[in-house]
């Protein structure tokens, strides 16, 4: 299985042979931010893929890169980072590829598994495990299989997600969230990442609301 290696703290990434950046955690805030950015705006629609690809790195690099190592100027005297420096060094393709992989993959798979989880709360809540006892046998096209957690943090933040029952925090005719605090105390119990936690319960608290309302409203028609 897949880990995400999501962490709070700021670490160093090789790019190219005896250069190296601190990079902040990515986020989905800094992802955001990054998709705002006016550049990636003001992209034309015709633009090439690898085009849009290499903007929407920079524009994050911009964002993420703290310090670096061995990089200088014209001189081969040491610069700090700036957004023209930065630009100018995801100019060149071996970091541009090597920041791809080794820090905006990670992004695309905490993505992905934040949609996964969300499909599948929202069969899960929605009441999808009561179409189950019809069937005779496990389905192809059943929900649960489809969207099935595929990181390691992604699997035990949906175990806890389906803990949380007893901690609802409720209002008359209506269900508001989850207790947080007590999502994360039992979290750190289980020995969930803390950021995996903080990126990917957010999610699926919000479909949960959603979908248990609906049926609430339902009953009370």
């Amino acid at each position: 299985m897949l880990t995400l290696d999501l962490t709070n703290a700021p670490q160093w990434c090789d790019l190219i042979p005896g250069v190296r950046v601190r990079l902040r955690p990515l986020t989905t805030a800094l992802m955001v931010s990054a998709r705002s950015d006016p550049a990636i705006a003001d992209l034309p629609e015709s633009a090439a893929t690898e085009e849009a690809a290499l903007f929407m790195a920079k524009a994050l690099a911009r964002r993420a890169i703290l310090a670096w190592e061995g990089i200088g100027d014209a001189d081969g005297s040491p610069i700090e980072p700036s957004p023209e420096a930065i630009d100018a060094l995801l100019d060149l393709w071996p970091a541009f590829e090597a920041f791809q992989t080794h820090y905006v993959a990670k992004a695309l798979l905490l993505d992905a598994e934040k949609k996964r989880l969300c499909a599948l709360a929202d069969w899960s809540f929605g009441g999808g495990e009561g179409y189950c006892t019809a069937c005779a046998g496990p389905c192809p096209d059943c929900p649960a299989r489809l969207n099935r957690p595929q990181t390691l943090e992604g699997a035990q933040v949906w175990d806890l997600a389906q803990r949380l029952g007893g901690q609802m925090r409720v209002l008359p005719g209506a269900v508001i969230g989850w207790d947080m605090g007590a999502a994360l105390a039992l979290g750190a119990a289980l020995g969930i990442s803390a950021p995996a936690i903080a990126e990917l319960l957010p999610a699926l608290e919000a479909v949960m609301v959603r979908r248990i309302n609906e049926q609430i409203a339902a009953n009370r028609d």
